[in-house]
């Protein structure tokens, strides 16, 4: 009878640690995403006063004409005629902003997922946003390279530190 309880036992606990299952939990972003309204997205870009740069990313030359990127809010345009002393004229706001690309005095932006063409005139100190190409680019990936999940009529412009 002991012999029966004992091979029992065994069976049973064999069984029942083969249900248990083991699993790590998904990795999470330290990040959380910042969302901005599709419709909002695409009527986001102006043109502002030269105000400093939170976090200067690339920089462009061309000309006259100096841009530098602030990471994913805009470009600082900068009077560039003389080198060492480079003078702030104005601000392209332009959310989930990180390069830009220059022909026949167009500015091609990655604005998060799009292609946006924008004219900029220093004459009049003025820009016309003259194409879009929407979702030329793939989503933002976090810095810790995670995709934000996927909201309707929703573009992800930027991550912030969620600790």
């Amino acid at each position: 009878m002991n012999k029966i309880m004992i091979f029992l036992l065994l069976a049973v606990s064999t069984l029942s640690s083969s249900c248990i299952s083991f699993t790590e939990p998904e990795p999470k972003s330290s990040f959380k995403p910042v969302y901005l309204k599709r419709s909002t997205f695409e009527n986001s870009i102006q043109l502002e006063p030269a105000k400093p740069s939170v976090n200067s990313g690339k920089i462009y030359i061309i000309d006259q004409l100096m841009y530098l990127n602030d990471v994913n809010k805009g470009f600082q345009v900068f009077n560039y005629s003389n080198p060492t002393n480079p003078i702030a004229i104005g601000y392209i706001k332009i959310p989930g902003a990180t390069d830009v690309a220059i022909r026949n005095n167009i500015l091609y932006i990655n604005q998060a997922t799009d292609l946006v063409s924008i004219n900029y005139s220093v004459l009049t100190n003025s820009i016309t946003v003259t194409n879009r190409i929407k979702n030329a680019f793939p989503p933002k990936i976090s810095p810790d390279g995670f995709t934000a999940k996927a909201k309707e009529n929703q573009v992800v412009i930027d991550w912030t530190n969620s600790n």
